[in-house]
């Protein structure tokens, strides 16, 4: 079965058959409810191979992130498909496993299925090797949650500083001047600029960061929980940890069990990203929160934007956070 043939069986034209189907154009929903009618009886299944050959589309998107099993990446992506499925597009997603040679070999896989576009949250990968990639090849590309500077066509980001800047006001207002910190990935914008945040946050209010209470470099709750353990065995004790992520603060919370440190009695714990579970642990977290769908939705606008298929919002979006205070940190709620 053809176009032409769900066309006639409709009784419209070819070109309102074709705008029906890819969901596009002001039609009755009268006409639309036809044609796919007309469609589903004649079991027509339209040649998406043809038709990327005539529009030089595809209307794919790649999605790369650094862990698949992050609930801030799953929010991320189903608050990215909600407004790329709005826009006639479909999603490929790839884990680049927390690795520049993951993140180049899913950019290269994505490539091969010719997407119209990437959104990705970059692990570090290199400029020139980005440029060689994606940007020479005339690819539309929008960051999100973490960036390749000079890189792009737009990047989506937390206010990471705002977040940092929260936690540790918290903690010090309740006395702790021995804070310790969770770190992420020094490769990733988000890991460096929350590093350098907690390093000036403390330092505004005349605390000096030991180097002995700053530890780890991925994101991940194993990371965590080494990275607690050595914190904790480095000398005297801090009073409070502030958490990079929410994957390292459950590292924490492990790392203290193990150890028999209580949180928030011998340890307060205050971390980055208000996750769903955050609220149901024991003791609940402390945590900075913002709407990761939302962070993905307005990465996906930036890139139809890209690729010419909708307005031009601000190339750069700076998401704001709230701290949403629970037991972990000491504060009877």
């Amino acid at each position: 079965m053809t176009l032409a043939d769900v066309a006639e069986y409709a009784g419209v034209s070819a070109s309102t058959a074709s705008r029906a189907l890819n969901g596009r154009g002001e039609l009755s929903p009268a006409t639309r409810a036809a044609v796919l009618e007309a469609a589903d009886i004649l079991a027509f299944e339209p040649s998406h191979l043809a038709r990327s050959l005539r529009t030089r589309r595809t209307h794919t998107v790649g999605f790369v992130v650094p862990d698949v099993s992050s609930p801030f990446y799953a929010a991320a992506l189903k608050g990215a498909q909600g407004a790329l499925e709005q826009a006639g597009y479909r999603v490929l997603l790839m884990d680049s496993t927390q690795a520049v040679d993951g993140e180049v070999a899913a950019l290269r896989t994505l490539l091969a299925h010719r997407v119209d576009g990437v959104l990705v949250s970059t692990v570090g990968i290199d400029g020139e090797r980005f440029d060689a990639l994606v940007t020479r090849r005339g690819i539309p590309c929008v960051f999100f949650d973490s960036e390749l500077d000079g890189a792009g066509d737009g990047a989506v980001l937390l206010d990471n500083a705002a977040g940092i800047e929260l936690l540790v006001e918290h903690l010090a207002r309740h006395g702790h001047t021995r804070i310790g910190l969770l770190a992420g990935s020094p490769r990733e914008t988000s890991g460096r600029d929350r590093r350098d945040a907690f390093v000036a946050a403390m330092r505004s209010r005349g605390l000096e960061p030991e180097p002995g209470l700053v530890a780890g470099e991925r994101w991940s709750l194993e990371e965590g929980r080494a990275a607690t353990r050595a914190i904790l065995a480095a000398g005297p004790r801090p009073t409070a940890l502030v958490s990079s992520s929410v994957e390292l603060a459950l590292g924490a919370l492990l790392a203290c069990r193990e150890l028999g440190v209580g949180i928030p009695d011998e340890l307060a714990l205050a971390t980055f990203d208000d996750a769903y579970f955050a609220e149901l642990l024991d003791p609940p977290l402390t945590a900075v929160a913002y709407d990761p769908a939302d962070v993905g939705r307005r990465a996906a606008e930036l890139l139809v934007a890209a690729i010419g298929d909708g307005e031009v919002p601000a190339r750069d979006v700076t998401v704001p956070v709230d701290l949403v205070v629970r037991r972990s940190c000491g504060c009877g709620t």
